[in-house]
């Protein structure tokens, strides 16, 4: 674990905590993926979408979320996938009631990821799809 990270992915998720939650601002993607901006100060490029539905056919489209952000992620240099996540790490996990997520990996095997309406919600997932180290 990298100790620098610890206090500004604190104030990154509670920035986000009372926060609405906006589809292509500060989604399930876009929250993580600005999370690795600041971490690396420079953009990902991930598509653009701007609401719920299409953010879900560019999903579609891509195949899966996992292979939405492995296109983006795949030629952004300094973050690389990772078998185990370490704290700060970005992914997917596969979750009961939305399927796959995006979000960011905390201490204790803990990931916070962004929902409507609003907030930072964490859990402990039980199948992580991918992660991406951001080291």
């Amino acid at each position: 674990m990298r100790d620098d990270l610890v206090e500004p992915l604190r104030a990154y998720i509670e920035a986000a905590q009372d926060a609405p939650m906006v589809w292509g601002v500060s989604d399930c993607s876009m929250w993580p993926a600005g999370w690795v901006e600041s971490v690396h100060g420079r953009p990902i490029s991930l598509p653009k979408w701007s609401s719920r539905e299409e953010a879900h056919a560019l999903i579609r489209k891509a195949g899966s979320l996992d292979a939405l952000w492995a296109e983006a992620l795949l030629p952004f240099h300094g973050v690389r996938e990772a078998g185990v996540p370490d704290y700060g790490d970005v992914g997917i996990v596969e979750t009961g009631r939305f399927g796959q997520v995006g979000g960011i990996f905390l201490h204790g095997g803990y990931f916070a990821w962004r929902a409507e309406p609003a907030g930072v919600l964490f859990l402990m997932p039980r199948d992580i799809v991918r992660v991406w180290s951001i080291r």
